[in-house]
């Protein structure tokens, strides 16, 4: 017994402590226990039961033994009136033999009483045990639910812990992302603010080279204008040469 609980503690703290999930389960273990301790008491009653009746036959045996015997002494002194010392002598040999009978069962009777009060003291003591086993088992299973039930919370609670940090993972990256985000566009606002550089480069660059063309080609003319006219002006200014004699 006190190793049968040893046993089931130990699973419990193992289950407790360490939520291993290969481990027998120590209600089923406290359940199959108690139930063979009840199958052990169910045999022990059948074998007092058994154990009474073979003693209560012996003492029916008894019983009729000695009314033969009772009957063997009235046939001897109805002998000894008749004179006939015979037949009292016959009667009194077979009462003998009937009391030498019951005398051995007698001894049969005591050996089986001391039996069934052994088999009963061991009754006793079982029904002392189980009732014990009974109350610490179910205190057991209480304590295993309790220990399955935190390591159940422990697990939830973890479970939740590794999801938010996730979740904060993901929130941070994402406002990392948006700063980002955020600083090229005010990156590009100020680029296209500046009179020097009007796109960022690979973002619109064919629109960029294409107003830098623009740009020279509308200098350019303006150049051979300026140009042209500084020549018309130059030729409207000149002296006329004098006539050649």
């Amino acid at each position: 017994m006190a190793g049968l609980l040893e046993r089931v503690k130990t699973i419990l703290g193992a289950k407790a402590n360490k939520a291993l999930d290969a481990v027998e389960d120590p209600t089923e273990t406290l359940d199959y226990s108690f139930q063979k301790m009840q199958e052990a008491l169910q045999e022990t009653r059948s074998h007092i039961l058994q154990v009474a009746t073979a003693k209560k036959q012996l003492e029916m045996q008894v019983a009729t033994l000695q009314q033969k015997s009772n009957q063997y002494a009235q046939d001897a002194r109805d002998a000894v009136q008749a004179g006939r010392d015979d037949l009292a002598t016959q009667a009194l040999s077979m009462k003998s033999t009937m009391d030498q009978q019951i005398a051995d069962l007698q001894t049969h009777i005591q050996q089986t009483q001391a039996e069934q009060d052994k088999l009963t003291q061991a009754q006793q003591k079982l029904e002392s045990q189980i009732e014990s086993f009974r109350t610490q088992k179910e205190v057991m299973k209480a304590q295993y639910s309790a220990a399955k039930a935190e390591v159940q919370v422990g697990e939830t609670v973890t479970g939740i812990t590794q999801h938010a940090e996730d979740i904060s993972g993901a929130l941070q990256r994402a406002q990392d992302k948006i700063a980002a985000m955020q600083a090229k566009a005010s990156a590009i606002d100020e680029l296209d603010a500046s009179p020097d550089f009007q796109a960022l480069p690979g973002a619109s660059n064919g629109d960029t080279i294409r107003q830098q063309l623009d740009q020279a080609k509308t200098s350019s003319d303006v150049q051979n204008e300026l140009a042209k006219l500084k020549a018309e002006m130059q030729g409207a200014s000149k002296p006329l040469d004098p006539p050649q004699q």
